[in-house]
């Protein structure tokens, strides 16, 4: 099957003017040369060397985190991410996680995805520019006297946006990128 590979580098990055109230959120938009129609779209590896340099928790700490994309030409039907939670599964619709930062910096990140996102039902069109927007998994602690339960089931975490500077990195690094590469089936009918 043919393939499709697109990188995103942290200093490429759609630009977002927040002096007139708009979001600092680290995404980039896509444009492919030509449209796609698809009948079939599995996401096989994905590369990164995103560390935790920036990638701060609530109180600006470096924190190690869980991250995510989310690929704006899916739905939440097409990519999900579970965790179990004791017994308890917790969906994040439209997320794929792209895996954790690291502790060391310049280490690299090769994970095998072998996820099918789009299996034919239905055409999926790819005619127009899209965008990636990075997120992260933030802990929140425990309330005094909580129900242990229901805050692993619902409290335990939110899922945040990640932020230009955050996953820019220091002034003095490289950068930092991810690699996305899928497998397809076009759909040549007319």
């Amino acid at each position: 099957m043919p393939i499709i590979n697109f990188t995103i580098r942290s200093q490429d990055l759609d630009q977002n003017d927040t002096a007139l109230g708009g979001s600092s959120h680290a995404k980039k938009t896509i444009r492919f040369e030509r449209g796609f129609k698809m009948r079939y779209l599995k996401l096989l590896h994905i590369f990164t060397n995103i560390n935790n340099t920036n990638i701060s928790n609530n109180e600006g700490q470096s924190d190690n985190t869980i991250l995510f994309v989310k690929i704006s030409f899916l739905n939440g039907q097409n990519c999900v991410y579970y965790e179990t939670v004791n017994n308890t599964v917790i969906e994040h619709p439209g997320l794929i996680c792209i895996g954790e930062t690291v502790k060391e910096s310049n280490q690299s990140t090769f994970k095998d995805m072998y996820k099918v996102l789009h299996d034919g039902k239905d055409l999926l069109y790819i005619n127009q520019p899209f965008t990636v927007s990075f997120y992260k998994l933030i802990a929140k602690d425990s309330p005094d006297n909580a129900d242990l339960g229901v805050y692993q089931a619902t409290g335990s975490h939110t899922i945040q946006p990640i932020t230009q500077d955050e996953l820019r990195g220091g002034m003095d690094s490289g950068g930092q990128y991810i690699s996305f590469t899928f497998e397809y089936q076009e759909d040549n009918k007319k």
